[in-house]
């Protein structure tokens, strides 16, 4: 003899925190030319900010100076 089985859902409702964290890879490329931004290219499409970066004060020194064509860039995630 088999019997229908009987289930009922539950009416009731609570709160849940719940948090999770997305991993995400990205390839920074530099430019060939020193004034043009590197490419930044994420696996999940990543929102990004590319800037230049001020320039430092000039070094007394010579032999630490960079050419005056080189140039930093920040990239915020």
């Amino acid at each position: 003899m088999t019997l229908p089985l009987l289930a009922s859902a539950g009416t009731k409702t609570a709160a849940m925190q719940v948090s999770f964290t997305v991993s995400d890879a990205c390839t920074v490329q530099a430019s060939t030319a020193a004034t043009k931004a590197p490419t930044v290219a994420c696996q999940l499409n990543a929102p990004h900010l590319t800037t230049a970066t001020p320039p430092a004060p000039a070094a007394a020194d010579t032999a630490t100076a960079r050419p005056a064509s080189t140039q930093d860039w920040t990239i915020t995630f």
